[in-house]
C-alpha cells in the first residue's frame, strides 16, 4: 500500500481528500509545515500533496527542506494549492521534487486522485 502525506490546512479539504485518497492508500493528513517536517523523516511516504499556504512552515520552506536531504529529494510533490502564480516556472519547481501542480479551487476531487495515482505508477516504476 502506498504512503501518501497531505499537507493542507483547511479542515473540509483535507478530510475529503484523505478519505478519498484512503480508499487504495495509507494516508497521512496534516494541517502545517512544521508537523510535516519532522514527519517525513518517520514515515518516508511515497507521494507527498502540498498546499503552498500554509501555519508554521509554508510549502516553499518545506520544499526547501526536502530538496536538501539526499533520504527525501526523491520524494515527489504534487502541489496542492490555490495559491499558484500564473508565471509559475514548473522547470524550476521541478529541481525541488515537483511533478504536478493543481488548482485546488479549480480541479475535481476525482482528477486528484487521478493524478496521485498516476505519480505513484510512474514512481513506482523508477
Amino acid at each position: 500500500m502506498s504512503k501518501i502525506l497531505l499537507i493542507e490546512d483547511e479542515p473540509w479539504l483535507g478530510e475529503l481528500y484523505a478519505q478519498l485518497l484512503g480508499v487504495e492508500h495509507e494516508v497521512t493528513w496534516l494541517r502545517d509545515g512544521y508537523d510535516a517536517m519532522s514527519s517525513i523523516d518517520q514515515q518516508q511516504p511515497d507521494v507527498i500533496i502540498l498546499d503552498i499556504l500554509l501555519p508554521w512552515a509554508s510549502g516553499v520552506q518545506l520544499l526547501h527542506e526536502l530538496a536538501s536531504y539526499d533520504d527525501t529529494a526523491h520524494i515527489p510533490v504534487v502541489l496542492f494549492s490555490a495559491a499558484l502564480p500564473d508565471d509559475i516556472d514548473e522547470a524550476a519547481l521541478r529541481a525541488y521534487g515537483v511533478v504536478a501542480m493543481l488548482d485546488k479551487a479549480a480541479v475535481k476531487p476525482q482528477q486528484v486522485v487521478k493524478t496521485i495515482n498516476g505519480v505513484l505508477k510512474v514512481h513506482a516504476d523508477v
